[in-house]
């Protein structure tokens, strides 16, 4: 998989949740930025699958696909409705947004622009190779880590 984009890793114990879940509890949860802008993002037991997919042989070859790819889920959202479904699925308000300049400030500017900005990335390989997602929605994805 190596030089294919990897969304924001979503997982009950660790990586992007574990940040954002304080934040919406107390009910500080917000948009990032605009908010209009793509929020790519992957449910981890997926992000492994794809993994081990891409390390399997296909059927009629002897060795692993060398092909790229997107460790992303299929559905594109925005980072507005990743912000309200959170928000939803944790009965919490939404209503606080995270201004451009606060993200430069905690982030730095680099790690900031990747998430105020966003980028739209699609699974097309991923897809093609025959993967299948466990969690290929926002609400399945958030419903097994927030437990709802």
């Amino acid at each position: 998989m190596g030089g294919g984009f990897q969304g924001a890793v979503l997982g009950r114990d660790g990586g992007a949740m574990k940040q954002m879940l304080l934040p919406f509890w107390l009910g500080l949860g917000g948009t990032l930025g605009s908010g209009i802008q793509p929020f790519p993002w992957i449910h981890v037991s997926d992000l492994a699958g794809i993994i081990a997919h891409a390390l399997e042989p296909p059927a009629d070859t002897p060795s692993p696909s060398a092909q790229v790819l997107n460790g992303v889920a299929p559905a594109l959202n925005t980072n507005y409705e990743f912000t309200k479904e959170l928000g939803r699925l944790l009965r919490r308000p939404t209503i606080f947004p995270v201004p451009g300049f606060v993200m430069n400030a905690l982030l730095g500017s680099e790690r900031a622009v990747v998430l105020t900005q966003g980028q739209k990335v699609i699974p097309k390989r991923t897809l093609e190779a025959g993967f299948q997602y466990k969690y290929p929605d926002l609400t399945s994805a958030l419903k097994e880590i927030v437990g709802s």
